[in-house]
C-alpha cells in the first residue's frame, strides 16, 4: 500500500514551519556585526579601558595584535598582556536581543621586561 499524498492542512503547517524557520533566521543574521566591524567595536572598547591603562602604568599602546579567538595582545613599551573578549550574559530567560554582539573585556596581568 502506498502513502496518501499529504493533505492540505499538512501543507498549510509545513509553510507555516518553514516560513517561521525563515524569520529565525533573518533575524539571526541582523542580530551579527559584519567581522570587520565588531572587530573595531573591540579594538574600541580595549583603546577605552580604564583598566588597562592603569595595569600599563598609563604607557602608550604600541601594538594591538589578535593573538586568537576573542584574544588580543597588548604591546606598551616594554610591557604586554592579553586581553580576553567576553560575551554579556543576555540575563534572565529572556532571549538575546537583536543587534551588535555584547560584551565586555577581560585584562590579563601585565608583564614587563
Amino acid at each position: 500500500m502506498t502513502p496518501s499524498p499529504p493533505g492540505p492542512r499538512h501543507r498549510i503547517a509545513a509553510a507555516g514551519v518553514a516560513a517561521l524557520l525563515l524569520v529565525g533566521i533573518a533575524a539571526e543574521a541582523q542580530a551579527a556585526l559584519p567581522p570587520y566591524w565588531q572587530r573595531l567595536r573591540e579594538i574600541q572598547a580595549i583603546v577605552d579601558s580604564n583598566d588597562l591603562a592603569q595595569k600599563l602604568h598609563d604607557t602608550p599602546i604600541d601594538r594591538i595584535e589578535r593573538a586568537g579567538e576573542d584574544l588580543y595582545r597588548i604591546q606598551a613599551g616594554p610591557c604586554t598582556l592579553d586581553i580576553r573578549i567576553v560575551d554579556d550574559p543576555t540575563g534572565g530567560t529572556q532571549p538575546a536581543m537583536p543587534g551588535p554582539r555584547r560584551f565586555h573585556i577581560e585584562t590579563g596581568e601585565s608583564a614587563c621586561r
